[in-house]
């Protein structure tokens, strides 16, 4: 025999109110939850996910140092490979021969347009790029930051950059001993070895570091102008000391690669060991 079984209205009515109760206490829950979120107080010392927080003198890790800084340190050993193999290969170059045709073509036509308003100019641009003026300024700056956020890492970069050049460009004028200019094209005495121009390296270092800076602190619509006017300056620089006649043309070029090749350096190596130590609270 079969029997069929027979469900009461009531219980079925029983369980449906039960499913209900229960899904209304659910939503009940999420919704106070929800409420309590919205409620809370932001953290005030809470960054939000993606956001760098440089700034120049206060450097932090940004939330995507892990990949953007590993890509960035990529590009900077490449530019520092080219930069490098560019001033080897003119050192070579000028090692094996005195003068160049294109070094006294350039020589020759400076000394061809020549004037007295040019050469006072020239005179205080190349000044920008001695040690007298970069070395005071990287001081200064540096106190700046200190004073200013307790933090002495972007100082150190800027310092090292600079110091750095100086030290390469005076071993590889001892290595390469070439011959300054004629003195009788020269409009002033000058000693020493000439290639690398040092004024060339420790501009190029300097105002490239600064350029590093600028970026590592988020700075991207000042950025462009910047590097304009940090070219501008460098160009100028190496361009007095040809028109001055203390340097060749590829004497120029060389302290250009070099000082690059150092900053691009740095800038590979920097971020992951000199900024990894926390700013000092206020």
């Amino acid at each position: 025999m079969i029997e069929f079984g027979v469900f009461s209205p009531a219980a079925s009515a029983t369980a449906t109110t039960i499913r209900v109760s229960h899904s209304a206490r659910f939503i009940g829950d999420v919704a106070q939850r929800a409420k309590a979120r919205i409620s809370q107080p932001p953290d005030r010392g809470a960054v939000p996910s993606g956001l760098a927080t440089y700034t120049i003198g206060r450097v932090r890790t940004p939330s995507h140092e892990g990949s953007d800084g590993g890509a960035a340190a990529i590009v900077a050993v490449a530019i520092s490979a080219a930069c490098w193999i560019v001033f080897v290969a003119l050192a070579i170059v000028v090692s094996t021969s005195d003068t160049l045709s294109v070094d006294q073509s350039v020589l020759t036509w400076v000394g061809e347009h020549r004037s007295s308003g040019v050469t006072s100019a020239m005179r205080t641009v190349t000044w920008l790029g001695s040690a007298a003026v970069l070395y005071p300024a990287t001081f200064v700056l540096a106190l700046h930051w200190w004073r200013r956020d307790r933090d002495w890492r972007a100082g150190a970069m800027l310092a090292a950059g600079l110091a750095g050049s100086t030290v390469l460009y005076n071993i590889f004028k001892r290595i390469t001993e070439r011959p300054r200019p004629p003195a009788s094209d020269a409009l002033g005495t000058y000693s020493h070895w000439s290639f690398p121009s040092g004024h060339a390296t420790q501009c190029m270092a300097f105002f490239a570091m600064l350029l590093v800076l600028a970026w590592l602190a988020g700075r991207a619509r000042r950025l462009q102008l910047w590097a304009i006017a940090a070219a501008v300056v460098a160009l100028a620089v190496g361009a007095s000391r040809i028109y001055l006649g203390a340097h060749w043309f590829t004497d120029v070029l060389g302290g250009y690669a070099l000082g690059g090749a150092w900053v691009a350096l740095l800038t590979a190596a920097g971020p992951k060991t000199i900024l990894r130590a926390p700013p000092r609270d206020r």
